[in-house]
């Protein structure tokens, strides 16, 4: 048994890492091109039928190297797999024939290192899978060439270094205080340490960039209009949650009592959650819209892993909640993404087709009854009556308004994705290619609440299922307003913007939101700096050579110097400063 679990596990990470070698070579390109779809079948075989394992070590492996499948990883693991193989099944039909070398180089070592960080169980091996999946997602995120794609890709890779150090210096501060490079034996030692408050800081800063965190979000928005459908749809279904996967190897979550990192995982995560939809509900792009709300939903997960931090008696149900709702979210929005996608390359039945299928994840995002988002949902909200009373007051207040706000933004969403389109000719060869791993994911999307993890509770009772529903309500109730309101007000009330909302919903904030303002403050910076090297200076340069220039031809220094060495060379000044020399140094020494 040990040996078939090695195999699959040697197996998950060398094959995408041949297939890479195979699309990079010319006499073997067009046979990694057609191989590259099942590149993530070994992982998915992995997870689905081998389960969680036994840590093999390696100690010949870098300075030595732990590899295995715990609980928590067999949840990850499931996500990543499933969700990285039906978006290359997707692209196989959604790009181009001369396309595919190129983006399946990017996709299948991004996917290694998607995967071999959650099989990494020691913190070397963690960083450079980590590593690996940021800097390999850079080609995809400017695949298309284009300036847009070429700006996103920018900011990307800033913010990615950024990351990187920061990750580095925090895995690095955490094997130093514990002595070992293994996550299981670090994170005891860790929450008695005196440093943990820098290790904390600066894995929030380098796992909070990849997840989404509030003001180190500013990339997701411009990365995923700018890359292809299936690129994005494992952007945000799989690899923002390799942030979440570090909090939770990294952090000493159930180890300590941390009320003050608590307190604050749970506001960044709740301004987070509203931020987000404000923003969104402002942008006019489907997959713009989509990152937007990833980074509302992810603002969630960080307040549930503040309350583990706040809350370390509560931990088991908490983590288990964690589970469930990542693992509900990738699926939602990883089908969404590839639902954009089939509604961009079709027209007529297939497209209202496409259509109507949106409503499924959508209404699951949204924490529709009979969904997993209301599993989800209803699971979080148990957790937090564990929470301190006011925190726990502020849960149980936010977190039906967290439900209103994601279905407005999804019922914008749809109402996008519904208006009429200019007639384009259907591609009858790519449309079920781009269908089957579509249908598959909404399958599981379905699914997903009478999986065994999900549905341990009993979460099925009348009460539960009114909780969840009237958020939903309510949003369709505004929304509906919104855009019939023209048909029933007075004209002197009525709205002439197409768009949904009327003038609200027709403002417009430019994806990156902060980023313009920050941008605007270093570029009114360099300007200064520019001006003030560039012209000022200069300037004041010539202005101070041509004062010396004058003091110089204005006195008659070579007269003066002649003056006064004619003075020293004269006996009886030299003689009478010898003299005052030596009155001083014979003070000087009475003196002391």
């Amino acid at each position: 048994m040990s040996f078939t679990i090695l195999f699959w596990l040697v197996l998950t990470l060398t094959w995408p890492l041949m297939l890479v070698g195979m699309t990079t070579c010319t006499a073997t390109r067009a046979w990694g091109c057609r191989l590259s779809p099942w590149a993530a079948v070994p992982a998915v075989i992995l997870a689905v039928f081998i389960g969680p394992s036994e840590t093999f070590y390696f100690s010949w492996l870098l300075l030595g190297t732990e590899l295995g499948l715990d609980d928590t990883g067999h949840i990850f693991l499931l996500l990543t797999a499933l969700l990285w193989w039906l978006a290359a099944v997707y692209a196989k039909g959604y790009l181009p024939l001369i396309e595919q070398a190129r983006f399946f180089s990017f996709f299948n070592v991004a996917m290694l290192g998607n995967v071999g960080l959650i099989l990494a169980q020691d913190m070397l091996s963690f960083y450079l899978f980590f590593t690996l999946m940021s800097f390999a997602s850079y080609g995809l995120v400017v695949h298309e060439r284009h300036a847009a794609a070429s700006y996103a890709g920018k900011i990307y890779i800033i913010l990615v270094i950024v990351g990187e150090v920061a990750l580095f210096a925090a895995l690095a501060w955490a094997a130093v205080i514990a002595e070992t490079l293994s996550f299981e034996f670090a994170r005891p030692v860790i929450a008695q340490s005196s440093l943990l408050d820098w290790v904390i800081s600066l894995a929030l800063i380098g796992f909070g960039i990849k997840a989404g965190v509030i003001i180190l979000h500013v990339w997701l928005p411009l990365a995923h209009p700018v890359a292809p459908t299936p690129a994005s749809a494992v952007l945000s279904g799989s690899m923002i949650k390799a942030g979440l996967l570090g909090w939770l190897k990294l952090l000493p979550l159930g180890e300590a009592l941390m009320h003050s990192w608590g307190g604050l995982f749970i506001t960044l995560g709740l301004i987070a959650a509203f931020y987000a939809v404000a923003v969104g509900l402002m942008q006019h792009d489907a997959k713009t819209l989509l990152a937007y709300s990833s980074i509302s939903q992810m603002g969630v997960l960080t307040a549930a892993v503040g309350l583990g931090l706040m809350v370390p008696a509560a931990w088991p149900g908490i983590l288990a909640t964690i589970l469930v709702y990542t693992l509900h979210h990738g699926l939602a929005k990883g089908s969404l993404f590839l639902g954009v996608g089939v509604l961009g390359k079709c027209s007529g039945h297939w497209r209202r087709l496409a259509w109507v299928g949106l409503w499924l994840p959508a209404l699951a995002l949204a924490g529709a009854p009979f969904t997993s988002g209301m599993v989800a949902k209803t699971l979080l909200k148990m957790q937090t009556l564990h929470a301190p009373d006011i925190w726990s007051a502020v849960f149980q207040t936010l977190l039906p308004c967290s439900a209103i706000a994601t279905a407005l933004l999804l019922g914008k969403f749809l109402f996008m994705l519904s208006q009429p389109v200019s007639t384009r000719k259907t591609e009858p060869l790519s449309v079920p290619t781009l269908m089957v791993p579509w249908v598959v994911l909404l399958m599981l999307v379905a699914s997903l609440p009478w999986w065994p993890l999900a549905s341990e509770t009993d979460l099925w009772s009348g009460d539960i299922l009114l909780d969840s529903l009237w958020p939903v309500m309510l949003a369709g109730l505004i929304m509906l307003v919104s855009v019939t309101r023209n048909q029933w007000l007075p004209r002197r009330f009525a709205i002439n913007s197409p768009t949904f909302g009327g003038q609200i919903f027709s403002l417009r904030i430019p994806p990156g939101d902060i980023l313009a303002p920050i941008e605007w403050i270093i570029h009114y910076i360099l300007n200064g700096a520019r001006r003030l090297c560039c012209d000022e200076l200069p300037h004041r340069y010539q202005s101070l050579q041509s004062f010396l220039q004058r003091i110089r031809t204005t006195i008659e220094w070579q007269h003066l110097i002649e003056r006064l060495e004619w003075q020293l060379c004269r006996w009886p000044t030299a003689l009478m400063g010898f003299l005052v020399l030596g009155l001083i140094l014979g003070w000087g020494k009475m003196s002391f």
